[in-house]
């Protein structure tokens, strides 16, 4: 099974062939991924059953349908300490994956520009990540609400001068960030980064699909978040800023909403799934 094209020059398959223990430590990352969005795309599904009504099950104030709170929920089960360390690893991994596509030879016309700034910005995120799953392995009440550190931070931005601009323009770009996956799954442009030659075609098929449902489904969730800091800047009301969980919250609460949230939690579960299923036919990319 290949890890990258194998054409002559290509530096990107020769950094591969020449170092494939760093393509192995990348899947892992994949998957460290993948694992994170299935949970919470569940964690989504349970916020819309328990305002459809439709669950009496108790939720935790706490339990956030966002990747943090995956990482919040994986940490409160048995042996929880030790899958955070895992999963920290994992996305440090992926982290790095993400910064050496970003530097790797290839494009320099504008297409190939965003694509190396979206790696970096998912690197930083991805860190982040990291960082909360090492915080909830030494003490499980440490990580912060996702939703409260979004709505301190704008407020704190929103003090200083231009702050309410810069709020505005990072909702933007939120949203241009969000109508992009959802571009890329409407497209069904999904395998980019994927070797899929060993698949079957009715496989490869589905594999597809997943994947396409899952952009889509992310897609509507960032650019959710983004909605939500414009609004903020918009009204001066740093209330309205929230995290992936607060947005979820809020749209449950009616009929229309409800079908969003659950889109969104088929999405990320669908996300997850493809992550955790095509981990083994991941290569490096360059932009």
């Amino acid at each position: 099974m290949t890890v990258a094209r194998s054409l002559p020059h290509n530096p990107v398959g020769t950094l591969a062939n020449e170092h494939p223990g760093l393509v192995k430590a990348g899947r892992g990352g994949w998957l460290a991924k993948g694992v994170v969005y299935i949970i919470a795309g569940i964690l989504a599904l349970l916020i819309a059953a328990k305002a459809s009504g439709w669950s009496n099950a108790a939720t935790a104030p706490d339990q956030e349908a966002s990747p943090t709170g995956a990482l919040k929920t994986i940490a409160h089960v048995s042996g929880g300490a030790l899958l955070m360390w895992v999963l920290a690893f994992g996305m440090f991994i992926y982290a790095a994956w993400r910064i050496v596509s970003a530097l790797l030879p290839g494009g320099t016309d504008a297409k190939a520009w965003v694509k190396r700034i979206g790696y970096v910005v998912s690197a930083i995120i991805y860190i982040t990540f990291a960082f909360n799953a090492v915080s909830l392995a030494r003490s499980k009440a440490s990580a912060p609400n996702g939703n409260s550190k979004v709505n301190g931070l704008t407020d704190r931005i929103m003090l200083h001068t231009g702050g309410r601009l810069l709020i505005g323009l990072v909702g933007v770009i939120v949203v241009a960030a969000g109508i992009y996956r959802i571009v890329k799954g409407l497209r069904m442009d999904v395998n980019d980064e994927l070797d899929l030659s060993g698949f079957s075609p009715e496989r490869r098929r589905w594999t597809e699909r997943i994947g396409a449902v899952g952009e889509v489904g992310r897609g509507i969730g960032i650019g959710l978040v983004g909605v939500f800091l414009i609004r903020a800047a918009v009204t001066f009301d740093r209330n309205q800023a929230t995290g992936l969980d607060g947005a979820l919250r809020r749209l449950a609460t009616q009929t229309w909403g409800l079908v969003v949230v659950v889109v969104i939690g088929l999405g990320f579960a669908a996300y997850g799934l493809f992550c955790v299923t095509t981990f083994t036919r991941r290569r490096l990319e360059a932009p």
